[in-house]
Order: C-alpha cells, then sequence, then structure tokens
C-alpha cells in the first residue's frame, strides 16, 4: 500500500538524517527506500531525473537562491550590514522599539543563525530599560527576526514553495503578508508596548540608504511586481561587483550543499509525480477516513520540529502534500503547508536560532516558548483563514 510505503520511506529518511545528518542525502536515500517498498521500476527513477532537469522552476529556484546569498555574503562580508543596522539603532533610540527593529531588519537578509547576529546588539540596547528582562531579550530579537520568514521573497523556503506550487512568487508573498502583519503587529502589542521615537538626521539616512540599497531596492522591484528571481539575480551581481574583494565574495558565496538540498527536493518532487504516489496515498487516505488537511498540516510541522530548517521542512513534505489535493487547490495547500512548516521550525529545540539565543540569554526553552506562543497562535490562525478561503 502506497501510504505505508510513504511512512516507511519517511522512517528511512529520519533514521539517515539522524546517522547522517546530511539532508540531502537522506532525501535521496528515502526516494530510493520508497521506489523499493512501491516495487516501482528502476526506469522511472530515470525518467523522474529528465523532468526534473527539463523543469524551468528548478532551475528559476536554484538561481534565486544562489542570487539571495552572494547578497547576503556581500553585505556581510562588506561591513554594509552592520553599519545599516547601526543606523537603525541611531534612528530609533527608544530601547524597545531599536531591539525590534533589529533584528526585523536583519531578518530581511536571511543567514544561517541570523538572531544570533542581532543578539548581541539587542543585549546592549536593552541593558539601558530596566524593564527589559532577558525573556523580553530573547523573545523580540528571535520572533522579530523570523517573522519576516513568513512573507519575505529572499527567503529560500518561500521560493521553494512557490517552485512546488508552479505559482508566481508575488502570488505566495502576498497571501502569506497578512500572516506576517499579524505576526509583528500581535507581538509589538505584546512585546514593546512602546510608542515609536524617530531621531531624523541627514547622515543617518544617508547611512541608511548608502548601507541598504540592495535591500530597499529588492522591496521596491518586487512591489511594483518585476519577477522576483531576476531582481535578486540583477542587483545581487551589481552590487557585488561594487566591492574591491568581489572575487572572493563571489567563491564563497556559492554553498554547494544548499544546491545538493534542492536537487534533491526536486528530485523527490518528480519521483512522487512520476511514480504517480499521489494517486494511490489519496484513495487510501480517503478508504481509511483520514482528512488530507490533517496530513498537510501535521506533515510539514514534523519535518520542521525534527529539523529546525525551514527549507528542509518545506523539501522533505511539500512533494508530498501537494500530491494531496482531493478538491484542494494546490495554492491552498501550498499556505496551510507553509505555515505548520514554519510554525514546527520556529517551536524546535535544534532551531539553530533558539539553541544558541536562548542560551545567550540564559533563558529556558520552556519559557522562552511561553513568550512567543501566543503571537504564534495569532499567526497560524491566519494562516488557516487564508487556507480556508483559497480552497
Amino acid at each position: 500500500m502506497q501510504t505505508l510505503a510513504v511512512a516507511g520511506a519517511l522512517c528511512v529518511l529520519v533514521i539517515v538524517l539522524r546517522l547522517t545528518k546530511e539532508i540531502a542525502f537522506s532525501l535521496i536515500v528515502s526516494v530510493v527506500a520508497l521506489g523499493v517498498f512501491s516495487s516501482i521500476p528502476v526506469s522511472v527513477y530515470g525518467h523522474a531525473f529528465m523532468v526534473q532537469l527539463l523543469d524551468w522552476s528548478f532551475w528559476r529556484v536554484m538561481i534565486t537562491i544562489s542570487a539571495i546569498y552572494l547578497l547576503g555574503d556581500t553585505m556581510s562580508k562588506s561591513g554594509d550590514s552592520y553599519r545599516f543596522v547601526d543606523s537603525i539603532r541611531r534612528l530609533f533610540p527608544t530601547p524597545r522599539v531599536s531591539i525590534a527593529l533589529l533584528p526585523a531588519l536583519i531578518g530581511l537578509l536571511p543567514m544561517p543563525g541570523g538572531a544570533m547576529f542581532s543578539a548581541p546588539m539587542v543585549k546592549s540596547i536593552s541593558q539601558a530599560d530596566e524593564t527589559i528582562d532577558a525573556e523580553d531579550g530573547v523573545s523580540i530579537n528571535y520572533w522579530f527576526r523570523h517573522s519576516m520568514e513568513f512573507f519575505w521573497p529572499l527567503y529560500p523556503a518561500i521560493i521553494i514553495v512557490a517552485g512546488m506550487a508552479d505559482v508566481a512568487l508575488g502570488t505566495i508573498v502576498a497571501l502569506m503578508l497578512p500572516v506576517g502583519l499579524v505576526a509583528i503587529i500581535s507581538a509589538y502589542f505584546m512585546m514593546i508596548r512602546s510608542w515609536p521615537r524617530m531621531k531624523l538626521s541627514k547622515g543617518v539616512l544617508k547611512d541608511l540608504l548608502v548601507n541598504g540599497w540592495p535591500l530597499f531596492a529588492t522591496i521596491v522591484f518586487v512591489l511594483i511586481g518585476a519577477s522576483g528571481w531576476i531582481v535578486v539575480s540583477v542587483i545581487s551581481v551589481v552590487y557585488v561587483m561594487t566591492k574591491k574583494n568581489r572575487l572572493d565574495i563571489l567563491v564563497k558565496s556559492v554553498k554547494y550543499k544548499m544546491l545538493l538540498l534542492l536537487g534533491a527536493v526536486f528530485f523527490f518532487k518528480a519521483f512522487v509525480e512520476e511514480a504517480e504516489i499521489a494517486a494511490g496515498m489519496s484513495s487510501e487516505l480517503m478508504l481509511w477516513s483520514i482528512p488530507p488537511v490533517l496530513v498537510i498540516m501535521l506533515l510539514p510541522a514534523l519535518m520542521g520540529f525534527m529539523t529546525g530548517i525551514t527549507q528542509a521542512a518545506v523539501g522533505m513534505s511539500f512533494p508530498l502534500i501537494m500530491s494531496l489535493q482531493n478538491g484542494l487547490t494546490p495554492l491552498s495547500i501550498a499556505i496551510l503547508g507553509y505555515i505548520f512548516a514554519i510554525t514546527g521550525v520556529y517551536i524546535s529545540p535544534v532551531h539553530l536560532c533558539v539553541a544558541l539565543t536562548t542560551q545567550y540569554f540564559d533563558v529556558s526553552y520552556a519559557r522562552f516558548l511561553k513568550k512567543i506562543l501566543v503571537p504564534l497562535l495569532f499567526s497560524i490562525a491566519t494562516g488557516i483563514v487564508i487556507f480556508v478561503i483559497l480552497r
């Protein structure tokens, strides 16, 4: 039975991931296991591989994510990211507002362990306000850094989601924007509780524009409807060419593990489609009276909690859940699956930002979780409403 074969393949995935810590390799092994458990001919593997190579959405995602890493590495290695953040601190001198804005703006630039980038600055600024304790510091730093992941078009996971659903990135971003806004606004009222005060000066505004123009340019072009992958690619290349150490940045920005992961994810997707795994699995779920919606929610959440990496959660779960349509639209499945993938990652104790920042601020995992729970529930509820409208 297909469902049992899929369950077996997922068990193989979990075991291999535990043993090797290599997500791409684990995905490939699980695809092989799925084929063995389902008695699928070897020829299907070759056909799926060719389908993947000819899939433009696969190459578009590869180009986009490579450009994003180039942009991030250029900002980091040139020192522009630090100067940009410092400008924000000077622009908004109120400590509670500053410690929310700093991680939020850093959240515009995806990077592993990004919450640790802003943690020392947040801790330093929070010392100027005795009402800000360690729990406030870790939760504000973490939440406002990660709220951007719901909708910001530079995050690899949301780009993969758009590719898997075969819809424009702008469509996913527009639908996820209300979720991100609810995440930010609800957390602002619960955690910040302070009216923003600006300290404008020509020097600060100049520093913001000079050091943050790649981010501002990306925002403007995406908002006016330009193709996301073209915008990011062009801006990244133009930006790195303005730096003296451009060759070193170009070489070091190539993330081979990420490219292998993307290849494995899209191969998994192509194999599931070519082997018609979905048809058998859907009929079996209906026979067993298991709602596909339950699988669409739980599988990404489980993968997110287990790995602590959003793009891994999406990559492991979406090839399966995108095939469980049963009257649902691909777009509605993508939105619901992405919401729960993020949820699993956000509360995962193996999430790098959770592990590092709770240790840095000396706050227990349970106390940290309690602080972010309410804005997270508001965000999930908003996502479910959008799913219901789309279905």
